[in-house]
């Protein structure tokens, strides 16, 4: 069990390094002008993980990062504006008075379930694949209508930080304390499963 190419040390192994590359990606975010770019390299990293060409996800996020910035930047503010908008609607729902009409809100919602479905594969790509932003941004679009099931399940995966805290409140200091230790990293790693087959 306790060798060195045991079941237990290879996920022993894969869960530190999923949150050593959550905490860059803290780190990354932190500074603001490079969260598109951590996410960026967060799936790259993460990718390869699941291809077996990766052996140090440290060292290659920090290589990645720094190549990234400029490519990632729109796909940066795509990113802030998704998450100014499921901020404000999470204020909304908890509003004591009514601040948008019920149609409104729903339709904020759906807008913020498609722009992040659509990051859910933006990302990726940017990570994986060389091209100009546009073509990737039509790229991610079509891909999140032809792979429905999968999109709504990386989308899921992308929300649960903020779906969870919603419907079971007592759990909030759980899931504020999972995602900071390893679920960015983790969810991650999770689409990147889905995405590399979609992808070849």
């Amino acid at each position: 069990m306790f060798q060195t190419d045991s079941w237990l040390i290879r996920f022993l192994t894969r869960v530190c390094d999923l949150m050593i590359l959550n905490i860059l990606l803290i780190l990354a975010c932190v500074t603001v002008v490079l969260s598109g770019d951590g996410v960026v390299s967060l799936y790259a990293v993460t990718l390869r993980m699941h291809r077996g060409t990766e052996d140090s996800p440290g060292k290659s996020f920090l290589r990645v990062l720094r190549g990234n910035f400029i490519p990632s930047v729109p796909a940066a503010l795509l990113l802030f504006v998704d998450v100014m908008l499921i901020a404000a609607l999470r204020q909304i729902l908890f509003a004591e008075t009514l601040v948008l009409s019920p149609t409104l809100f729903v339709f904020f919602v759906i807008a913020a379930f498609f722009l992040t479905a659509l990051l859910s594969y933006l990302f990726p790509l940017l990570a994986r694949f060389e091209n100009s932003f546009l073509h990737h941004l039509g790229n991610a679009a079509r891909m999140a209508v032809v792979n429905l099931p999968v999109t709504f399940m990386l989308t899921a995966v992308n929300l649960l930080p903020v779906l969870l805290p919603l419907f079971f409140p007592q759990m909030t200091g759980v899931v504020i304390a999972f995602w900071l230790l390893i679920g960015f990293s983790a969810g991650a790693y999770v689409n990147s499963f889905y995405l590399n087959r979609i992808f070849h």
